[in-house]
């Protein structure tokens, strides 16, 4: 499979370095000759000097027979430009671009169904959002996935100590547990990755994930003696860019949310944006203030300094 990379900064440098570890034939562009000198001495990868956005320097990193285009350098312009040239020398190239501002967040779809055609757009502030948003509803998760349109979740829990699976073998679930199954699908101990099997047995602080369906996920919950409960009330500390799009999806959901940022002027900007979310200045580490806006009865309470 070959792929080409526009962007050599660190997203790009890392995702050519996974790539070439799977012997993927792998091409980075990038107009820094720095950042190429990092890929080419540290990675089994090809480099190709040049703008992204180019013609010629696409053609010359061999995008006419290219599976996949990965556009992620820091330029939103740049990405979108480079997949629409990518589009035009070869429509048959799968294209994937990280689009960043929120002035594009409205024509995501455009751009996946018209010019240029990109297969799969990432925004990471935007990714992180739906991250959160899935621990809240998760009580205690290290980790949450969802697959099927949410129907199949795949849930990271920390065994803590005294936990009704401490110390038991998988093999005795079905006749220890009852109707509860719960599908472990891999366990993380002291770093190491452990591909479950019958005769593996849980300990506590093992970070166990496993697969539910999202019908019995509460259930499951309940063995690591959680319980999923409705996210009623948040509190977001910090009014930036994630804070602010956290804020604009909790609307969405009718979560009742307060946000707390020091800045007068991005203050006065949240209040103009926000349509029922409480814009509060003043200092998300003041202790009164939290205790003013009886803190304790937030269902989630989140910071967030981006």
């Amino acid at each position: 499979m070959k792929i080409v990379i526009v962007g050599a900064g660190e997203v790009g440098f890392h995702i050519a370095s996974r790539l070439s570890l799977e012997n993927k034939d792998v091409m980075v562009v990038d107009t820094s000759d720095e950042a190429l000198k990092r890929v080419s001495e540290n990675l089994d990868v090809q480099v190709v000097k040049g703008s992204g956005s180019s013609p010629e320097v696409l053609i010359d990193a061999g995008v006419k027979k290219a599976d996949i285009l990965l556009a992620v350098t820091d330029s939103d312009e740049t990405n979108l430009v480079a997949c629409l040239t990518c589009d035009i020398l070869s429509p048959a190239t799968k294209k994937l671009a990280r689009i960043r501002l929120s002035d594009y967040d409205d024509y995501h779809d455009h751009f996946r169904n018209s010019a240029p055609h990109i297969d799969t757009i990432i925004n990471p502030e935007i990714e992180v959002v739906k991250t959160i948003y899935r621990l809240m509803r998760v009580p205690g998760a290290v980790d949450v996935n969802e697959f099927e349109g949410g129907r199949v979740k795949i849930v990271g829990m920390r065994l803590e100590e005294g936990n009704l699976l401490d110390g038991l073998r998988l093999a005795e679930f079905p006749s220890r547990l009852g109707g509860i199954r719960p599908l472990i699908a891999a366990i993380v101990r002291n770093g190491e990755l452990i591909v479950p099997h019958g005769n593996d047995v849980l300990c506590t602080g093992d970070l166990v994930y496993f697969i539910s369906e999202a019908t019995k996920l509460n259930d499951v919950l309940r063995l690591f003696n959680r319980r999923m409960k409705p996210v009623n009330r948040v509190l977001i500390v910090g009014g930036g860019r994630v804070g602010t799009r956290l804020a604009d999806f909790l609307e969405g959901k009718n979560i009742h949310t307060k946000i707390v940022e020091k800045d007068p002027e991005r203050c006065r900007f949240l209040a103009d944006r926000m349509n029922r979310a409480v814009v509060l200045c003043g200092d998300g580490s003041d202790q009164s203030l939290l205790m003013e806006e009886n803190i304790k009865d937030m269902d989630f309470v989140g910071w967030s300094r981006l």
